[in-house]
């Protein structure tokens, strides 16, 4: 421990976030670290396969402003070396912790390692979907991976609107919370238009689901006519979204919240965070007062104006055909003649490795053949196989631009008449991005200076 927090003032010191090597040091000298290390009187793991960095910056900042101290990796690692340094952050030099609470944002890959010898007081889950093919194949595995490590005695904050998570430890003796939505106007009753829908058969006789609300992928509410089987109901409800605020009903009292985002993947991560704030303590009033404050995290999404034209900046988890799909949504239904930058590829395999392309016919491009898209700009090296992508999903050839440097592709820009431009990255590509964005202001300013 103490190694640790050596290297962790050293590396701050050199100007560097010592998210990860602390962690390291840790494990390498002690392979149980993570069991013995003292913990909080309060410690929340976050897992899932969308959101997750989302809602454990919503609940540690809500509990921050309500006068707890935490501990966090809300800019780090989110795998075992990362889960160490927070913890180790967490503690004094001589082994005692100084925080209230650790909130920590656990891979779903790495909750075997993590998850048994934390122990958390509670574990959210905010969605399985499929992901990246290389790590985690489909997510019926992730699930059973999950409730096999995860600790009896651990309180389960579940998405009852996901066929999948919703159904972790059912038969284990492990307390189990649900927040889900109900009936909006607008929701659809009919199959969503996605090519991946990994939930359609009844997980205990097979039969054929119908669906009471199916807002996307498997995401909605579902029943089973042949043996009854249906979605769980929720214990944290919302049951309206009205302007600035939402409504949710927890047992028989609807609470009014402020919404920090209107997009239906973060409603649904404030969601969870607000029944799991409720679930450790925090009143409605002081969870609604803590929430007037806050946004989604800068880098996730973030949005800058010249002129008329926005320039928006929108995380795309590459190799993640959902998280692509939520994202290429979200561009087709804002208003205005939007041009489209793809700056998704892998950063890790671009230098070392080979990315596997044939995620992106899992994604839904057809979304941006909507009429309000003017122009799509595949960038970086794998352009081209991005070009195929759009031609296949009926884009028309004279919307499409490749620009093996991505640097470069401002230049591109067909600025007429446009309202906005979207920058869509992945994870690994946000330093990318953010200088995409700084040079499309810069030929914006051109214009509008």
């Amino acid at each position: 421990m103490v190694a640790a927090k050596l290297a962790y003032r050293i590396l701050r010191l050199l100007g560097r976030s010592a998210s990860h090597y602390p962690g390291w040091i840790a494990l390498k000298l002690c392979p149980t670290y993570l069991s013995v290390v003292p913990k909080c009187q309060l410690t929340i793991c976050v897992t899932g396969t969308n959101g997750k960095t989302t809602v454990t910056n919503l609940i540690s900042d809500v509990l921050v402003s309500n006068k707890f101290s935490v501990s966090t990796n809300r800019i780090g690692s989110n795998i075992a070396p990362g889960v160490a340094t927070a913890l180790t952050n967490a503690v004094s030099w001589r082994g005692r912790p100084v925080c209230d609470a650790c909130v920590l944002e656990v891979d779903e890959r790495a909750s075997r390692l993590i998850l048994p010898a934390v122990k958390p007081d509670y574990l959210v889950v905010t969605n399985l979907f499929r992901d990246s093919l290389k790590r985690n194949a489909n997510p019926a595995f992730m699930r059973d991976l999950i409730e096999a490590h995860t600790p009896d005695g651990t309180t389960l904050v579940l998405n009852a609107d996901d066929l999948c998570s919703s159904t972790l430890c059912a038969d284990r003796p492990n307390r189990r919370v649900f927040f889900g939505m109900d009936q909006l106007p607008g929701d659809a009753t009919t199959p969503a238009d996605n090519i991946v829908t990994d939930h359609t058969a009844c997980p205990v006789c097979h039969a054929q689901l119908v669906w009471r609300v199916r807002r996307y992928h498997h995401i909605g509410r579902a029943h089973c006519p042949g043996c009854g089987y249906a979605s769980h109901a929720a214990d944290y409800e919302l049951v309206a979204v009205d302007g600035p605020t939402i409504a949710v009903r927890h047992g028989e009292v609807v609470v009014t919240y402020p919404l920090i985002n209107d997009t239906m993947f973060n409603v649904y991560n404030e969601l969870t965070a607000i029944a799991t704030l409720c679930e450790v303590g925090l009143t409605p009033q002081q969870i609604g007062v803590s929430l007037t404050s806050l946004a989604v995290v800068d880098s996730r999404m973030n949005e800058t104006s010249i002129g008329p034209v926005r320039v928006v900046m929108a995380m795309s988890k590459g190799q993640s055909c959902v998280s692509t799909s939520r994202t290429l949504d979200f561009v087709r239904q804002e208003p205005g003649r939007k041009a489209v930058m793809l700056v998704m590829d892998d950063w890790y395999d671009r230098r070392h490795s080979v990315e596997y392309i044939g995620w992106i016919y899992d994604a839904d491009f057809e979304f941006l053949k909507d009429e309000t898209v003017v122009q799509v700009l595949a960038c970086g090296p794998r352009c081209y196989d991005y070009q195929l992508r759009l031609l296949v999903a009926g884009i028309d050839q004279s919307r499409i631009t490749c620009c093996e440097d991505e640097l470069a592709a401002p230049r591109s820009l067909k600025l007429d008449n446009l309202d906005a431009v979207f920058i869509l990255y992945d994870t690994s590509t946000i330093h990318r991005a953010a200088e995409l964005k700084q040079k499309t202001l810069d030929e914006l300013r051109k214009v509008y200076s």
